[in-house]
């Protein structure tokens, strides 16, 4: 190598740096971590991001621009009371919150759908004007006259968290005020991409989402991102500024203008490539049980396939990745060990057609599939159209039973409902989200653990003796003793039923019958 050139650093795999493995657990967050291993409390992330209403700050789905979708945000977290006589609703919450803060107050949001009430039992005519009235309300929830018009200072916040305050990129980029309606200022072709994403004089994207990425990235996590919309126009707004962000190229977050530069994530210099490709972008639909990812090849059934293809170029034919479900556990496996093994950040477009025609109930929603076996990765949903007692447009779902995961058992492990104004507002609103929803996961793990009376506690000196125990045995004594014993049922099943594909049903076999077996074997 000459002198003073830089050393050549390769390529990471997918989904991220060679990561340090953690230190031992020294100082335990809950009584019973220390019954973790290393990989288990440090999982590998993938964090599914609802856009509307969760790290962007309007709906292209449901038509609202930014004015709109701040107001009906701020009035699904404002309680208050009714006037029994009147019937009108008062506010009585000094802060926004989604938790109320006496068990008789209702939000705003609420109040409204009781008033005007939009179930499929109505005349059609009359249920879409009763709906276009509600959102009417919701959307003016802080204007003057308004009954939430004593919440106009947190709406005035938010704008104040959101808007570029910096006097310097304000001077660059010729901000002379903010912009809450997209539909007056469109895109012009004739300026650059960095110019159009400035025009509005405020952030689109939520700064606590990138700040997310950078802290995480500087942790040396493991993680993934999988951007959700029901809009793909959305989604691809939302992809060209994520480029820009991971390249270091975003305008108001490249070093210039005084703005703070990020870690690279653009795949170079050894980074983690949180690029998003048209390969990685799929699109759910649940009418016929797919998702498909129509710019990515299908893999290779075989090694002779590949080469096959490999000889005969002209007579290969290209077929887009395809999952059918159900059953759910190929859509799971694909996404996760063929999708996510070659990209970092993919996104869904999910079935908002579906969703509807299913009067919105939470299982036609986004669809999120769960292994809670698996306990070195953990799936995280952040979406703020979340609600209460309700999981709404999410569908958390088992992937090897195909059973919806009810949300009293998803909520902050798998599913985390979004604060959205605690998100404007909190630079480290998803970084705190994230770190409860593992610490509730990791909690779990064990309860689970010492419910079925495999506990690991081992102290360090036995770790070590098991760890030489296992070092000193021939690689067929490790596997007869550890491996044999637990794979014997699902290799008798397998040649029983010669799947088309073994190796996949050896896998789901292991999977739904996971008590026969123990997942923690001592040397």
């Amino acid at each position: 190598m000459a002198e003073g050139a830089e050393e050549e650093v390769p390529n990471p795999i997918a989904g991220g740096l060679e990561v340090v493995p953690p230190p031992p657990c020294e100082d335990p967050s809950f009584e019973g971590e220390k019954e973790l291993f290393e990989d288990e409390r440090k999982r590998w992330l993938i964090l599914h991001v609802a856009l509307p209403r969760t790290i962007m700050t309007y709906d292209l789905a449901q038509r609202r621009n930014t004015e709109a979708e701040l107001n009906d945000a701020l009035s699904n977290l404002a309680w208050g009371s009714i006037d029994t006589e009147a019937g009108e609703w008062t506010l009585e919450s000094p802060d926004p919150s989604l938790e109320p803060p006496h068990s008789s107050l209702i939000t705003y949001a609420d109040y409204v759908a009781r008033t005007y009430p939009a179930d499929r039992t109505m005349e059609e005519q009359a249920r879409e004007e009763n709906l276009r009235l509600a959102a009417e309300k919701r959307e003016r929830f802080t204007m003057p006259g308004e009954p939430g018009s004593k919440f106009r200072s947190m709406f005035d916040q938010m704008i104040k968290n959101l808007q570029h305050s910096n006097k310097a990129l304000a001077k660059a980029f010729d901000i002379k005020k903010v912009f809450l309606k997209e539909e007056e200022l469109p895109e012009d072709a004739a300026k650059s991409e960095a110019q159009n994403i400035m025009r509005f004089g405020r952030h689109q994207i939520l700064p606590s989402f990138w700040n997310l990425l950078i802290q995480l990235t500087k942790q040396q996590r493991r993680f993934s991102v999988v951007l959700r919309s029901f809009n793909e126009e959305q989604l691809i707004q939302a992809q060209k500024e994520l480029q820009l962000f991971v390249q270091c190229q975003h305008p108001a977050y490249n070093g210039q203008n005084k703005t703070h530069k990020p870690p690279l994530m653009d795949g170079n210099k050894g980074s983690r490539d949180l690029r998003l490709t048209a390969s990685a972008i799929g699109r759910m639909d649940r009418m016929s049980g797919a998702l498909r990812f129509r710019d990515r090849p299908q893999e290779q059934a075989s090694t002779e396939a590949s080469e096959e293809a490999a000889e005969n170029p002209a007579d290969s034919v290209f077929r887009p990745t395809e999952y059918a479900f159900p059953p759910y556990h190929e859509a799971y496996s694909g996404l996760m060990h063929q999708v996510l093994e070659t990209a970092n950040t993919a996104a869904i477009v999910d079935d908002l057609a579906f969703w509807d025609a299913h009067e919105r109930d939470f299982t036609a929603g986004k669809m999120l599939l769960i292994d809670r076996a698996e306990t070195k990765v953990q799936h995280i949903f952040f979406d703020g159209n979340i609600e209460k007692e309700d999981a709404n447009c999410v569908d958390v779902r088992d992937a090897v039973k195909g059973e919806p995961i009810p949300l009293e058992e998803s909520s902050n492990i798998y599913l985390h409902r979004v604060d959205f104004f605690q998100a404007v507002t909190d630079i480290d609103y998803f970084v705190k989200a994230t770190e409860a929803c593992e610490l509730k996961r990791s909690m779990k793990i064990v309860e689970d653990r010492r419910s079925e009376g495999i506990a690991r506690a081992l102290s360090d000196q036995e770790r070590k003796q098991a760890s030489e125990e296992a070092a000193a045995m021939t690689p067929k004594e490790w596997l007869y003793r550890n491996v044999i014993p637990a794979l014997l049922p699902a290799l008798e099943a397998c040649q029983r039923d010669r799947p088309e594909d073994p190796i996949e049903f050896i896998a789901f076999y292991m999977l739904r019958h996971s008590k026969q077996y123990s997942k923690t074997l001592k040397a």
